[in-house]
């Protein structure tokens, strides 16, 4: 009888951690408990956009810039963001993660933001800049 209860206990935690999209769309707190379990599927950021991405290079340096843009509807909090340099192998060689230009964005409103590299890798040809993970 305790190993059908087992089994049983065994089955609905898989079914929940296979069905978790549709379980959030169906009972949207449980995405708080998806997210203690360590299972969350939100990516930071939803809603905005990055755009613009301005790598120049200067001397001893490199600078990044870009724009934020909320593409929704409603006011978006606006998360971390982690800026990247890669090789021509796409090969991460450094990053930081800096904090945004502003908290929060309206709907339709736009934040720039700017950072720079002292003394990047020489192997660095590209950048990949992305909302980082809380």
């Amino acid at each position: 009888m305790l190993g059908v209860v087992v089994a049983f206990f065994a089955l609905a935690i898989l079914a929940a951690v296979i069905t978790r999209k549709e379980v959030m769309a169906m009972w949207p707190a449980a995405a708080r408990l998806y997210a203690l379990a360590g299972m969350s599927d939100v990516r930071p950021g939803p809603g905005l956009e990055l755009a613009k991405i301005a790598p120049t290079r200067i001397p001893d340096g490199l600078i990044i810039e870009g724009d934020i843009i909320n593409a929704g509807s409603t006011v978006r909090d606006v998360p971390r963001l982690r800026v990247a340099l890669r090789d021509p192998a796409e090969k991460e060689t450094q990053f930081k993660i800096i904090d945004p230009p502003t908290p929060r964005l309206g709907p339709g409103e736009t934040a720039h933001f700017k950072i720079s590299f002292d003394h990047p890798d020489e192997a660095a040809t590209g950048v990949l800049v992305t909302f980082a993970p809380r």
